[in-house]
């Protein structure tokens, strides 16, 4: 497939709103990159810049070291795969699917060849005589997947498309596009909001806010070393927990609790004694044991799991423990945060404590 690169790219509309500031990303050969982040964060913009739908108002866009950042959409080798499907409602799949192929001419055998090749993997060899009415919205996902298949360009371009699917269908939907990633070794650039599906399907995660890339790296890299707040906040389901706390020699304190720090921890924090801080923890890194005291409001059994949402005083918490729990609303109990989990901010920058 091909390497991409984005180097400062801004994007500023006639209205003088900036909605992309100073993009840089480098996209390796066959890697499988998600830019995630909130509605209105500039990752559809970004990748509508990458297509050619969108004019780059500074930067440049190199795509196999040529720079392709003025050229037109169609000479770019892009395929994109659209939120909403775009089939041609009159066509039956097989033609849908070959319609880039006729209009660039291609030899009849080639086309049915490809055709034929890309509904394998696609599981959509017997639906190939149908027109989308009579398809699901999984198989018509896919029918929109097999035409960008069958142009074998340079790079995959996806713009939410599963956000039309219902919830079963979308986890499905997320283990063929991983299949389809490994059969194809293809580049992909893919944009969602929904950080399970970044998580789940990226080699590398690009998450965004307001228009900025916020962090860049692998999935555990953005879940265990988040880079500050928002994406401590963002990454993650359920979200973080934090609490603005005080920090002393040994141990840090607010108004709802006063957590001891191991030797590591209160290293990290020596520059930050008698200073205000950000500190974070995952519900999941909470455990059932220790000397702060949880009130239950809502015990959520989910299976292997339980989401244990409380308070302590009036500092809503929430708590994942890897057990059925059967705690009601008003039970007391302790609980306790593991010390090679816990996060820090800097409350000024809210960027992440770090060695």
């Amino acid at each position: 497939m091909s390497t991409m690169s984005l180097k400062g790219v801004n994007k500023i509309y006639d209205n003088n709103v900036q909605a992309v500031y100073d993009f840089n990303l480098d996209v390796n050969d066959g890697e499988f990159v998600v830019l995630v982040g909130p509605s209105g964060c500039g990752k559809s913009t970004t990748l509508r810049m990458i297509a050619g739908l969108e004019d780059i108002t500074s930067g440049s866009l190199v795509i196999d070291e040529k720079d392709v950042t003025q050229t037109p959409p169609k000479d770019r080798d892009i395929a994109m795969v659209f939120q909403n499907y775009a089939l041609y409602p009159n066509m039956t799949v097989y033609d849908n699917m070959a319609f880039s192929l006729v209009l660039r001419k291609e030899n009849s055998n080639v086309i049915h060849r490809k055709v034929m090749a890309a509904a394998e993997i696609l599981n959509l060899k017997s639906q190939l005589n149908k027109k989308p009415k009579a398809l699901s919205g999984g198989q018509r996902q896919r029918v929109a997947i097999g035409r960008a298949i069958v142009r074998h360009p340079k790079i995959f371009l996806f713009d939410e498309p599963l956000s039309n699917l219902d919830a079963k269908l979308r986890n499905s939907m997320r283990r063929e596009l991983l299949l389809l990633h490994q059969k194809l070794n293809a580049t992909i650039v893919y944009v969602t909001h929904d950080q399970i599906e970044a998580l789940t399907l990226a080699d590398k995660i690009v998450c965004m806010s307001m228009g900025y890339v916020q962090q860049i790296g692998t999935p555990l890299e953005l879940y265990d070393h988040p880079a500050n707040l928002f994406v401590a906040g963002f990454i993650g389901l359920p979200s973080m927990n934090f609490v603005d706390s005080k920090v002393f020699d040994g141990y840090i304190e607010n108004e709802y609790f006063k957590l001891k720090l191991d030797e590591k921890n209160n290293e990290l924090l020596k520059d930050y004694r008698g200073k205000e801080i950000v500190f974070g923890i995952r519900p999941e890194d909470i455990t059932e044991e220790g000397d702060t005291k949880l009130t239950v409001t809502v015990n959520e059994n989910l299976g292997q799991t339980t989401l244990v949402h409380g308070v302590i005083k009036d500092k809503k918490f929430v708590c994942k423990f890897k057990r059925w729990a059967t705690y009601k609303e008003g039970d007391v109990i302790n609980i306790g945060f593991k010390q090679d989990k816990l996060h820090f901010f800097d409350k000024e920058t809210t960027k992440a404590i770090e060695a």
